[in-house]
């Protein structure tokens, strides 16, 4: 019995390991989705990105990677068990029903004969356009206007395809969807405008302006699944036409504005006026910039007269020199000519305007500088008639100004000079480019000199505008 028994043994022993040197069949893997289904109808059926999750497992082996199909479209391959999916809706329809399949892989090649597959319900959400109204002044249009817009989709901003503007009645114009920024530079013509996007030109002729009337700018976008925003609409602002070839800005108070203009009628030379106030904000454009770079082309000679008061400036306050120079700057590169009669202070930092205006600093001293009423700014050079002008009333805390090295000294002025102040007395500096004047600068406020008999400030400005320009 017990020789039966080691016979029986060996012989299991013997099958068994005849069994154990047969190949053995693969077994295919399972892929199983997180859900299994996602009943959503109407308006809550998903947007355009969809989170999924899926899993594998693999009986006799391990999962080496997965297939993801959507719809009858390409196969692709990942190792993730999670994807962001961003689905296209066919334009025209609002709905639609999407099939994703997943078949993982084992190690050995083997795929899951039964892919998970799941249906997704959708529904394409349009997008949503929107102007920036809150940073629109309504009387801030001066020919040229600047506003901000955006647009966004739930679905995802990438299903943006196209953004459009209309000027009142006029046609829809194609712009940029990454360009936030829209400028509107009302032409000659007063029917058509120039439309800019973060101040490069997009269309020059631009149908549906009306000038010296209330005007409005529409916006829409699009996307991929041709649904249209609602239509987003600006403030009302006033589109003022231009009405001569030189714009004349006056930051100081009303009253002093009134006074330029008095010489201006005198002198006879066509101009557009614009009036500023920091306080109030009138005459402020929304966006300096490009705002009063695009103002300006469309002029051939400004005149600018400023104080010492600071405007709001990019959540800040700085003066209006210092805000106007790359403008400025843009502008004499291009072949403008342009006075300015600033006042200019101790403390100011004078950066970003040496060399945009013909000076490279201002001269600093202790004490205090003075022109006296019975003092006279007078010009270097005494020919070609150029007056000599004489303040009202005395002139406190004079600063004058170092001429840039393409610019030369222009007036002087018989300072009187208190508590130690020392340092040169030039007032006025004047540069030319080709034997052509095209930037005269003062560092004395030219209202100063309106003295009622003899000479004055209008008598300089007239022979600038005459005889240097």
């Amino acid at each position: 019995m017990k020789n039966w028994g080691l016979l029986v043994v060996l012989l299991l022993g013997l099958f068994a390991c005849e069994r154990n040197n047969s190949p053995v069949e693969n077994l295919p893997p399972e892929t199983v989705m997180a859900i299994d289904s996602i009943q959503r109808t109407g308006a809550l059926r998903l947007n355009a990105n969809v989170h999924l999750h899926w899993f594998g497992s693999d009986a006799d082996g391990f999962i080496a990677y997965y297939k993801v199909k959507v719809d009858d479209g390409a196969v692709a391959t990942t190792t993730s068990t999670d994807s962001v999916f961003t689905f296209v809706i066919d334009a025209g329809l609002d709905s639609s029903d999407v099939r994703i399949e997943v078949t993982a892989v084992d190690h050995q090649g083997a795929e899951d004969p039964t892919p998970a597959t799941l249906w997704v319900p959708l529904k394409n959400a349009p997008p949503v356009a929107q102007i920036d109204a809150d940073e629109l002044e309504p009387d801030s249009a001066k020919i040229v206007l600047t506003m901000r817009w955006g647009a966004s989709d739930v679905d995802g901003d990438e299903t943006l395809v196209e953004a459009e503007v209309r000027l009142n009645n006029g046609p829809w114009t194609g712009i940029d969807l990454t360009q936030g920024l829209l400028s509107f530079a009302l032409r000659p013509s007063g029917t058509q405008a120039a439309l800019f996007q973060n101040g490069f030109l997009v269309d020059s002729t631009m149908a549906g302006a009306v000038a010296d009337s209330l005007n409005v700018v529409y916006l829409r976008v699009k996307d991929w699944a041709g649904s249209y925003s609602e239509v987003d609409t600006s403030a009302a602002f006033y589109w003022e036409s231009k009405a001569a070839p030189m714009l004349v800005l006056n930051s100081q108070p009303a009253y002093i504005g009134a006074q330029y203009k008095s010489w201006l009628d005198t002198i006879g030379d066509a101009y557009d006026f614009v009036q500023m106030d920091a306080i109030t904000g009138v005459g402020i454009p929304s966006y300096w910039n490009p705002t009063m770079r695009l103002l300006f082309e469309q002029y051939q000679r400004i005149l600018l007269f400023t104080d010492a008061t600071q405007f709001p400036n990019n959540g800040g306050t700085d003066y209006l020199l210092n805000i106007l120079a790359p403008s400025v700057q843009a502008y004499v590169q291009n072949g403008g000519k342009i006075f300015t009669s600033a006042q200019l202070t101790g403390t100011m930092d004078m950066t970003a305007i040496n060399d945009v205006y013909p000076i490279s600093g201002s001269v600093v001293a202790p004490g205090q500088a003075r022109l006296t009423n019975d003092s006279a700014m007078v010009p270097v050079d005494t020919s070609g008639g150029r007056p000599t002008i004489r303040p009202k009333n005395i002139v406190l805390g004079v600063t004058p100004v170092v001429p840039a090295a393409d610019a030369n000294a222009y007036y002087t002025a018989q300072l009187t000079k208190i508590a130690g102040w020392t340092g040169d007395n030039t007032v006025g500096a004047i540069r030319a480019r080709n034997g052509e004047v095209f930037e005269v600068f003062f560092s004395i406020p030219l209202h100063q000199f309106s003295r009622p008999t003899g000479t004055n400030g209008g008598d300089l400005l007239e022979y600038i505008l005459n005889e240097e320009f």
